[in-house]
């Protein structure tokens, strides 16, 4: 190990050197690091420099473009599913890339990044797109600190962008019920929104239920697959708490029994064509159904019946605000959301409690018998 320790340095003396064995204009190369606080950081430091050197993946900060660095980060990221690698390629190319590409990774500091943030505003992105593109941004910076490419983070020197929490749009029972009632029969998608309504299902998780998840009679369903924006039919749901199962009312089932007759009459009818993919919401030929398909739809409904414009989204938070007026406990709504942790649902929903802090005063003065008073 070629460790050595900078006694003039009064901070993270440590540093390691070693020749790469290439040379280049008649010169040795040489790698050069400084900064660490022990010795024993420096040599772990300098095994993985050596390792990262001999697989050909090795950066020299100094000299490496940030675009170069995070598409390599992007690269190793193999966790992550083809949506997600797209979402972050399109961040890279339209966004991070034109403003902080060009500077070298070991140069890239919080005004870069600040600048970066402010050319967004400009550009009248949202608030959403900023903070999707900082968060990306800041985890490839993480990974380059914690590979010992930079000694520190800039961004953590920055201000977070923050998302302001939009006021939640929700239709009342009445009108709900009214509206799929009008709406029934209209198109093949209608059950979509249905049960959007009923389960508080999320779209993709609608999208990509299966009649095998269905257990008619104990009246639930399991959600274990989604369907993606680009019709691709993908296990597992959004998080490991979103993999449940959510109970279905009586009626719920008998919607799902009418649905199911007709989906088996297309598939008498298109014979081979039909693509068995053994979903509830799909095309007339079997095949998954898109968001967009939901969307047309919805909007269509929305339009002809006047309806208050509310996104397709809105109608998990118009299930979870019915729920709350009967009463139901937040823990069997988080459960039926498919949310973490019942906190998770408080923050999203907790305002919906209807005089929660006046209702729990009140049941404090009635466990008192001492303070009731009578009348002479």
């Amino acid at each position: 190990m070629a460790v050595y320790k900078d006694e003039k340095a009064k901070k993270n003396p440590w540093y390691f050197v070693f020749y790469t064995g290439e040379i280049k204009n008649g010169v040795r190369e040489r790698i050069k690091r400084r900064g660490f606080k022990t010795k024993k950081a420096a040599e772990a430091a300098e095994a993985e420099t050596r390792t990262s050197l001999n697989k050909g993946d090795y950066f020299e900060p100094s000299k490496t473009l940030f675009k170069d660095y995070i598409a390599e980060w992007l690269k190793n990221r193999r966790n992550l599913s083809p949506e997600t690698v797209e979402l972050y390629e399109n961040n890279l190319r339209l966004y991070i890339n034109p403003s902080l590409g060009h500077i070298p990774l070991s140069k890239l500091n919080a005004q870069h990044i600040e600048d970066f943030l402010t050319t967004m505003e400009e550009k009248g992105l949202g608030e959403w797109s900023i903070k999707r593109a900082f968060s990306i941004l800041n985890a490839a910076l993480n990974s380059a600190v914690t590979k010992d490419l930079i000694l520190k983070n800039p961004a953590n020197k920055v201000e977070k962008p923050k998302v302001t929490r939009k006021s939640m749009q929700v239709w009342e029972p009445v009108f709900t019920f009214d509206f799929l009632a009008k709406t029934k029969g209209k198109s093949r998608y209608w059950i979509a929104i249905y049960l959007a309504i009923m389960t508080g299902m999320r779209q993709g998780e609608i999208l990509g239920l299966r009649w095998s998840d269905i257990d008619f009679e104990n009246k639930s369903l399991h959600i274990q697959q989604t369907v993606t924006k680009r019709r691709r039919i993908k296990d597992g749901a959004k998080t490991p708490s979103s993999i449940r199962s959510v109970a279905l009312s009586t009626d719920t089932i008998e919607k799902l029994k009418e649905h199911r007759s007709i989906i088996l009459q297309e598939r008498l009818f298109y014979g081979e064509e039909y693509q068995n993919n053994d979903l509830v919401v799909c095309t007339a030929t079997g095949g998954p159904a898109t968001a967009r398909n939901i969307y047309r739809a919805w909007e269509r409904f929305l339009e002809k019946h006047k309806a208050p414009h509310i996104t397709f989204h809105d109608l998990r938070h118009t299930h979870v605000a019915m729920m709350i007026k009967q009463g139901v406990h937040m823990k069997v709504i988080s459960e039926r959301l498919g949310h973490s942790s019942i906190s998770v649902t408080m923050d999203i929903y907790g305002h919906l409690l209807p005089n929660m802090q006046s209702d729990a005063a009140e049941q404090m003065d009635k466990l008192n018998p001492k303070l009731t008073t009578t009348k002479g």
